[in-house]
């Protein structure tokens, strides 16, 4: 199985506050291994689940290349029922999304 590309790997996020006319909002900023910024959070969600959001998306491509060797070695049961044939089916089902193909 293959993926799309997109930004290099690792990715990683920092805290990047706003300066509001009441003191600091809380935000967090998602960079990819070139530094370059991928996404960031939304400073009206509350800082511990705006953290979680951020650790949760610079994990993605980590996450994704896992799933792609998890899915691999699921193959053999693509078509069984059970545990694994749901685990690879779904694994892949989450693979076409991450990578924008069609399941």
């Amino acid at each position: 199985m293959t993926t799309q590309t997109y930004s290099p790997a690792p990715w990683a996020y920092e805290y990047s506050p706003y300066q509001g006319r009441n003191g600091e909002i809380p935000a967090f900023e998602i960079f990819d291994a070139e530094s370059n910024k991928i996404f960031d959070t939304n400073e009206d969600t509350d800082a511990e689940l705006q953290e979680a959001n951020a650790r949760l998306g610079s994990t993605a491509p980590r996450l994704l290349a896992a799933l792609i060797v998890c899915a691999d070695l699921l193959a053999d049961y693509d078509e069984a029922e059970g545990e694994e044939g749901d685990a690879y089916r779904e694994a892949v089902a989450a693979i076409m999304e991450a990578t924008g193909r069609a399941a």
